[in-house]
């Protein structure tokens, strides 16, 4: 964990939280009787994480609405906000009469799924980019490289001179749609990410395409395999139940490795294929859809083979450094909720003062109010989430500070407000203090709204700060500065 600059990580992702007004009977009527055991129990309660109980608790301060601008929450003053990537509206869109190629790095209105990287004095902060929709045709990968100064005190993020182009797009930009081709896969994009293995950086993934819409929530995401007919529509088609999207790997994987050049990002090798593209997709049994051929640079990557012997080491064997935790789930329970609502989606984590772990998840089925699991050890599965009392949906991102007081960062449904909870225990999060609330006006596409503000939350500790990065609206990239002194025990 980049011990060398005392780093406290962590992170999460993917997508889009839906909207119903159901909640689980069951542990509603928990509620009165988990508030008057916060009232009465010592720090740790024994009750915590008795079978059912959520494993935390929140106090809401007083004034707290979620009808309120900012949600009636007191301001954590102190902290700072910047923008990172501020994008100009892109005309490159095939099917709208532009020619499929991005005007440049500040182009595309879409920039979303944001991590953070740190690398020798650099947090490289990269994103998801696209003319104007979620993972649409041709959506590549950004990146900006700051330079800590030398107390790491600060971040220099610069101009444009630190933007870079990780993963170009790998077919034609175009528009998603919400009804895609009977015949045809043509939505392919680049899933990628960027890597610290055996210190040295890679950019590392795979071709994949969003395309078409399923009713049943447990096969929303990434499909290994074909569908059942029955839950397959071509069309988004709510007043059925066909609201959750699908992403389907293409075959090709790839690899690049990169380097620093001044305060900038430079590639550092031509660019390998590791496995083949393909050309049809079986999407429901026995129908398939053919896949138009990938574009340059794509079209010519290298096979992995002729890559150098350190590279193959690194890629295939090398120790990957981890900017993020990832809640361990046994496989095929991920989205599993104790209440049968087994629709938890974004996930975030933190160690209590105690040693135990908890994971904190959003609910697509249940928006409102976020779930919570709690295992003994980090090696350990978490068993199914429970439902929580601590308002948010959306994807949160928790940590802890030096002294191992645990904090979530969170959001409410509009995602307009960003907002931190703190723990003396892990268990009763009862201060809150309001980080940022913005209501921008955005430029509507595909699961892009027309207006919305700071989302889907990673942060990471360096030196005497938490840095926080987000997508405002999907649509432009920023970030938070909350310096550590400013939560500091009374």
């Amino acid at each position: 964990m980049a011990e060398a600059f005392h780093l406290a990580v962590t992170t999460s992702f993917v997508f889009l939280a839906a909207r119903s007004r159901h909640r689980c009977a069951r542990v509603g009527s928990m509620f009165a009787f988990v508030i008057a055991v916060h009232m009465c129990a010592p720090p740790l309660s024994a009750n915590a994480d008795a079978p059912g109980q959520p494993p935390i608790r929140w106090v809401p301060p007083p004034g707290f609405s979620k009808e309120k601008s900012g949600l009636g929450l007191p301001q954590l003053d102190g902290v700072t906000h910047q923008i990172l990537y501020d994008p100009r509206p892109s005309r490159a869109n095939l099917d709208e009469g532009g020619d499929g190629r991005y005007e440049s790095v500040r182009h595309g209105t879409y920039n979303h799924h944001q991590r953070i990287l740190i690398f020798q004095d650099k947090c490289i902060v990269y994103w998801t980019n696209h003319s104007r929709d979620e993972n649409g045709p041709g959506q590549r990968l950004l990146a900006k490289a700051g330079t800590f100064t030398p107390d790491r005190a600060d971040i220099v993020w610069g101009g444009d001179e630190t933007l870079v182009e990780l993963s170009p797009a790998p077919m034609p930009v175009r528009r998603r749609g919400w009804t895609h081709d009977p015949e045809s896969m043509c939505e392919g994009y680049a899933a990628s990410t960027l890597e610290l293995i055996n210190g040295r950086l890679y950019v590392r993934g795979s071709l994949v395409a969003c395309h078409g819409w399923t009713d049943d929530v447990k096969y929303h995401g990434r499909c290994r395999k074909p569908i059942p007919a029955a839950h397959w529509s071509d069309g988004r088609d709510t007043k059925r139940g066909f609201r959750w999207d699908l992403w389907w790997p293409l075959g090709m994987e790839f690899v690049q490795r990169w380097n620093l050049k001044g305060r900038s990002l430079e590639p550092d090798s031509p660019l390998y294929r590791i496995s083949e593209p393909l050309g049809r997709v079986e999407v429901t049994p026995g129908r398939f859809k053919t896949v138009p051929a990938p574009i340059e640079p794509y079209a010519g990557a290298r096979p992995f083979a002729e890559a150098p012997a350190e590279m193959q080491e690194d890629v295939v064997h090398g120790k990957r450094e981890r900017f993020q935790r990832s809640p361990k789930c046994a496989p095929g329970t991920d989205k599993v909720a104790a209440d049968g609502k087994n629709g938890l989606a974004h996930h975030t984590e933190f160690r209590r003062p105690d040693g135990r772990w908890v994971a904190v998840r959003d609910n697509l089925l249940v928006p409102e109010y976020y779930y919570a699991a709690v295992k003994d050890n980090h090696d350990e599965d978490y068993p199914p989430a429970v439902r929580t009392d601590l308002f948010g949906q959306a994807m949160p991102v928790a940590g802890e500070l030096p002294d191992g007081r645990p904090w979530i960062i969170c959001n409410n449904g509009p995602r307009t407000d960003m907002y931190l909870t703190l723990s003396e225990d892990g268990v009763t999060f009862d201060k809150t203090w309001l980080l940022l609330h913005v209501d921008r006006v955005a430029e509507e596409g595909v699961c892009k709204g027309s207006r919305g503000g700071p989302q889907y939350f990673q942060a990471v500790t360096v030196g005497p700060n938490i840095w926080v990065v987000y997508s405002i609206a999907k649509e432009q990239v920023g970030t938070t500065k909350i310096p550590l002194r400013l939560l500091v025990r009374e």
